[in-house]
């Protein structure tokens, strides 16, 4: 195997192994060490037979059958479970072995769980503004006699649950290109100013209801216009969400000898000290009934942060239940 395969190989998260014609394994790639806790140096050059037992076996059936295999392999500890699927290699139309790429039993459970609370997740968040859109749309159908002033009422609430629902695609969306390792498509510097006067722009309806305060005159950030807005847009959403009527919201920025600081902080429940490792984990949403009122698909912080890290920069945060949350972000410069 070539040292480039091999080096394409290592940058996947499943383990792969290829077999040769006589079932020798020819590749073993650094994943596959992982997830087997069999060492490349230990399963290289021998018979498949005896890494994994059974597996050519299972890869007879695996193209019969066209399902995934599961092969158990012994390891130090304790037998090991690999769940995957195994494709024939063929050169000149001769067979000449078997692709097998694999994960453990416990990781594919674990990916099976994520996907279930996924899709509970975003059916409530779909189903919430659906079933007001719907509810609305057939008051106002049914009853051509409400006043104009009710009527415009309904209305704004109709166009805020489709607004909500715009920011669940647009959120979904994001989290595509997060996953896939698209996310900038341009640097420049961004004045922060007019970037933040945009974000709020857009949050009109809500901030109306808080002060907000900016003290970024004159600073610029480096970074791709469109993401830095989906971060600020994150976080200034969820500082309106969580602050009471009147609570202010502050924004400041400080220039440091290789980027830019800037820091979001709102006066509103804040985050249980208990949550704070995981707040920007995919779909996690602080349990806590000061937040479980305010909705959400638990994917804004993990944008923010995804996004963050692609311009090679740093979040943190500092929260206190009660007093409010201070998300701290650091942008390292770059050439533009």
């Amino acid at each position: 195997m070539s040292e480039v395969v091999a080096s394409l190989l290592d940058l996947l998260d499943e383990g792969v192994c290829i077999v040769d014609a006589q079932g020798t394994v020819a590749g073993w790639s650094r994943a596959a060490e992982g997830i087997s806790g069999i060492p490349a140096a230990e399963a290289m050059g021998r018979p498949l037979a005896q890494v994994a037992p059974g597996a050519l076996e299972a890869f007879e059936l695996e193209r019969a059958a066209g399902a995934s295999i599961q092969v158990a392999v012994p390891g130090r500890d304790a037998q090991r479970l690999l769940v995957g699927r195994v494709r024939p290699i063929t050169l000149d139309g001769s067979a000449a072995g078997w692709l097998w790429v694999f994960q453990s039993e416990q990781r594919v459970r674990e990916i099976d769980q994520l996907k279930a609370e996924f899709v509970g997740t975003i059916s409530h968040e779909l189903r919430t503004p659906l079933t007001s859109i719907k509810a609305y749309t057939a008051t106002l159908r049914t009853n051509p006699q409400l006043d104009e002033s009710i009527r415009g009422e309904f209305l704004q609430i109709v166009e805020a649950e489709a607004d909500r629902l715009a920011r669940l695609v647009d959120d979904l969306l994001v989290v595509t290109r997060v996953d896939s390792g698209f996310m900038l498509r341009r640097r420049k510097s961004v004045p922060l100013e007019g970037l933040l006067e945009r974000v709020l722009a857009n949050l009109a309806r809500d901030v109306e209801r808080h002060p907000v305060v900016l003290d970024v005159a004159g600073i610029s950030v480096s970074g791709d216009p469109d993401r830095l807005h989906e971060v600020f847009s994150n976080l200034l959403e969820n500082a309106v969400k969580y602050s009471p009527r009147g609570g202010e919201i502050r924004v400041w920025a400080e220039r440091l000898p290789e980027g830019v600081r800037v820091l979001v902080r709102d006066s509103g429940v804040g985050i249980p000290e208990s949550d704070l490792d995981y707040i920007f984990d995919k779909f996690y949403r602080a349990d806590s009934h000061l937040t479980a009122s305010a909705g959400g698909s638990g994917l804004g912080l993990y944008i923010v942060q995804s996004i963050v890290r692609a311009h090679g920069g740093t979040i943190s945060v500092v929260s206190e239940t009660g007093r409010g949350t201070t998300f701290s972000i650091y942008l390292p410069e770059r050439s533009t």
